[in-house]
């Protein structure tokens, strides 16, 4: 009697247990749950690194401002310079390649460092944005000619025995570096993307996102070195950064990452480990550095950003934003005139672009003016396609319940806007006919 009565029990029990799992069902040939059978497609528990791009983010056409060039134009000329290129966008240095911290941070390791070329980088950044200018603020990390000298803690060193204490530089420019490995060095770059934040920028870009190579890092040695590859060392930094602030992440990455898979030269940036961290890719597609990569016969310009953004495009997918860093200096170039301009703006649109910036180190766009208001005008802003409607639904999904409805009307209203300027164009095209 006992034994019937656990056998009775027993089968209760795998009763029940059988009644509480999901019922499976067949989809297509595949085994699904019940729930997901039913369930509205993409639904997902939300992400907290997901940071929209604004439409206008997306297609964002800009240029590069130095500190000094900031200061000397202002923001109104600033805004002239973008509009007469027909842009819409602007990258403004908050640390740059010189270490100068172009405003008045209050974070104690890099307040030597500062060079206040504007007093007030909220007003700064809200005027722009009232003129419709999209912000980006560009942040130079591990590269730095002043940081490591004050503080050999934060330092990549020499490891040469009559080197012995002293710092390591790099071979080009003598340059030293904060040590990547260093968590400190992860938290400092932390620290200055939430000041970014609340400036107001649409977004941040990150520079120099890599360890130092050249002939020179046969010298070099990490104190904070860790038995973790590189690559997931910059990746773990860019999401102690993605956790820091709710604005997208823009990298600018050297140009052969676009063509590489994986990191071969040992820069850490393994581009597709990237993409739940950073929104928006800017490799650096200049004919001035990549003279092997496509040599010979016409357009070279527009054949090496084609090439280099449709192989990005390729291993990245509709995701995230790829925003070519293009030339603006003549450096390099076959011909500098507002037909490379042009060429390079075409190569960016055909390859599955959804935007570009143009570099000048001295900030100087007088032919970008010209070819980007003159033969590229035609090709921009650049067609989003499938890609637009992609990532709507992704961010969405990765958004928290509560804000998903805010995101939801700010896409329908960016919508508006800009069916609202096709509908003016079109109407001043007819009335000048």
């Amino acid at each position: 009697m006992f034994r019937s009565a656990l056998s009775r029990l027993s089968c209760v029990l795998l009763i029940a247990f059988a009644l509480a799992l999901p019922l499976r069902v067949r989809a297509g040939g595949a085994e699904v749950s019940e729930a997901a059978a039913t369930a509205p497609a993409r639904i997902r528990e939300p992400d907290r690194f997901t940071d929209p791009v604004s439409l206008q983010g997306q297609r964002a056409r800009g240029l590069y401002f130095n500190g000094p060039m900031m200061k000397r134009l202002g923001v109104k000329g600033i805004i002239r310079t973008v509009k007469g290129a027909n842009l819409d966008a602007v990258v403004l240095d908050i640390k740059d390649g010189e270490g100068r911290v172009t405003y008045d941070t209050k974070i104690e390791a890099i307040v030597p460092q500062k060079r206040v070329f504007v007093k007030d980088f909220a007003a700064f950044v809200a005027e722009l944005k009232a003129a419709g200018i999209y912000t980006i603020a560009r942040v130079v990390c591990f590269s730095d000619p002043n940081l490591p000298r004050a503080d050999h803690s934060r330092a990549v060193l020499d490891n040469r025995p009559s080197h012995a204490g002293r710092i390591w530089a790099d071979t080009g420019h003598r340059n030293t570096w904060l040590d990547p490995y260093n968590e400190r060095n992860h938290e400092l770059i932390a620290s200055i993307a939430r000041d970014v934040e609340s400036f107001g920028f649409n977004e941040i870009q990150l520079d120099y996102v890599r360890f130092p190579v050249d002939e020179a890092t046969v010298f070099a040695h990490f104190p904070a070195q860790v038995d973790k590859p590189r690559r997931e060392v910059i990746l773990s930094m860019l999401r102690r950064v993605d956790a820091a602030i709710s604005i997208p992440i823009n990298t600018d990455v050297f140009g052969l990452t676009a063509l590489r898979v994986g990191d071969p030269a040992g820069l850490g940036q393994s581009l597709e480990d990237w993409v739940p961290h950073v929104e928006v890719f800017s490799p650096m597609l200049y004919v001035n550095g990549m003279k092997t990569w496509v040599s010979g016969g016409a357009n070279r310009a527009e054949r090496l950003v084609l090439a280099a953004m449709s192989k990005l495009r390729e291993r990245v997918g509709h995701g995230p934003v790829l925003r070519p860093f293009l030339q603006a200096f003549a450096n390099g170039a076959d011909y500098y005139t507002p037909a490379f301009i042009a060429e390079q703006i075409r190569g960016a649109r055909n390859a599955g672009s959804d935007g570009f910036l143009f570099w000048h180190p001295g900030s100087n766009y007088g032919l970008v003016q010209a070819g980007a208001a003159g033969p590229a005008r035609a090709l921009m802003p650049f067609p989003l396609g499938e890609r637009q409607a992609w990532r709507e639904q992704a961010w969405r999904d990765g958004l928290p319940w509560g804000q998903r409805a805010q995101f939801e009307a700010e896409v329908a209203a960016a919508k508006q806007r800009e069916q609202s300027a096709r509908d003016k164009a079109a109407d001043s095209s007819s009335a000048q006919r």
